[in-house]
């Protein structure tokens, strides 16, 4: 009964924690795309300070996976957490004293990103050690609403306060979130075995060459699904990132404020994806159900092409659009997740977490940056639908693999 008590006790710090903090997330990832777009008005500049907010899980992305495994998760999260707390803080200080330029925007939001590259995988596999096997799926679930609910929340707050507020008062909001989530970890009690220990035997570099070898060889399914993570992430992300923005001024040359409310209804979405996890996904295999809704991703974003030429408003057809998409978005995130946490052993996991985080973050550097370029020449509406083929076929290759197919 303690240990249950202490479970859900800290299971409700870092839920209360991540639903401030990725509220406030949500909040500066919007802003940052229409600052630079204030600033520059350049998508190629756009895609540039996206590509500099998710570089950092290319290039450190399975070191951080390695210091997950061999040091303490919790202190991990804390650094993450107050580190980028006070970067987001300088971009308003900054502004406030005709000192931003779209470069040092860039240089910010890279050293944000490498500290959320640690703070991600160490939370993900943080979960098990307080929660029993059979409440991992409810549990990641939950967790994932959080995010879901947050980003609703921050966005549809955010454009409430851009129009009263204006935009650099999104990230004195942003500062304080990530301060609220440093707190409400500082709570979190765990036993002393349920930290990873610093381990004598071996160097970073041989931790990472056996993470690497154990999802290569060891256990290939993983290397599949994290392949096929990645190219669908490349196709998907950067039109979802940049394209949107860019269709939206392209369009019906739309406001920040339309962007901000255009991006809530994601959370609206991935709300309703995830009650439908928690009632069907546990029925059938987890494998499945992630390359189901890896097609799903990508069929459903191919109605963005004809936004603003069907005689419908370009603002509640994208609205729409945006909703029906991101009910799937849980069945690829949820289940993926929790199949990590069935068929991977607890000392690998922030290893193999950290590979998921670069396919899906890793790769939309590759994809934002090539959105940003390819704007230039194409309009965005095309973008959506070339994205919305590649993406589609990625989860089709995936469903033919068996090994994937049958993965619980």
């Amino acid at each position: 009964m303690v240990l249950d008590r202490i479970a859900n006790r800290n299971l409700a710090l870092l839920w209360s924690g991540q639903l401030v903090s990725q509220a406030g997330s949500s909040i500066s990832h919007m802003a940052v795309i229409w600052l630079m777009l204030e600033l520059t008005g350049s998508s190629t500049m756009t895609g540039l300070v996206a590509f500099a907010g998710t570089a950092p899980a290319l290039l450190f992305g399975l070191f951080a996976g390695v210091l997950v495994d061999r040091y303490n998760r919790k202190r991990l999260m804390q650094l993450g957490d107050g580190v980028r707390a006070l970067l987001i803080l300088l971009i308003p200080v900054l502004f406030f004293y005709g000192q931003l330029t779209p470069l040092l925007v860039a240089g910010l939001i890279f050293l944000v990103s490498t500290f959320g590259t640690v703070f991600n995988p160490a939370r993900d596999a943080l979960i098990p050690m307080f929660t029993p096997p059979d409440r991992i799926l409810r549990v990641n679930a939950l967790v994932q609403s959080t995010g879901y609910l947050a980003y609703f929340a921050g966005l549809f707050g955010a454009g409430l306060i851009m129009g009263v507020a204006g935009l650099m008062n999104l990230f004195y909001f942003d500062a304080a979130t990530f301060a609220f989530s440093f707190i409400m970890i500082s709570f979190l009690v765990l036993k002393a075995s349920s930290t990873a220990q610093r381990s004598s035997e071996t160097q970073h570099w041989t931790d990472l060459k056996k993470g690497l070898r154990y999802v290569l060889k060891e256990d290939r399914r993983l290397g599949w699904i994290i392949l096929i993570t990645g190219i669908n992430n490349f196709f998907i992300m950067g039109p979802a990132i940049v394209g949107l923005p860019l269709l939206i001024r392209e369009v019906w040359q739309g406001s920040g404020q339309d962007f901000a409310f255009i991006e809530s209804t994601y959370g609206i979405g991935m709300l309703l994806g995830t009650i439908l996890v928690y009632r069907f996904a546990s029925r059938y295999r987890k494998g499945t159900w992630l390359m189901v809704g890896l097609i799903y991703d990508g069929l459903t974003y191919a109605p963005m092409f004809f936004v603003g030429s069907l005689g419908i408003s370009p603002f509640w057809a994208a609205i729409w659009i945006v909703f029906i998409h991101s009910i799937g978005i849980p069945f690829i995130q949820v289940t993926r997740t929790t199949l990590i946490h069935s068929i991977v052993p607890g000392h690998m996991q922030g290893r193999v977490f950290a590979m998921v985080n670069l396919a899906v973050i890793g790769m939309t550097s590759f994809s934002v940056a090539a959105t940003g370029f390819a704007a230039e020449f194409i309009s965005a509406r095309m973008i959506f639908l070339i994205i919305s083929v590649g993406a589609t076929l990625s989860g089709i290759v995936g469903l033919m693999i068996r090994g994937i197919r049958e993965s619980d």
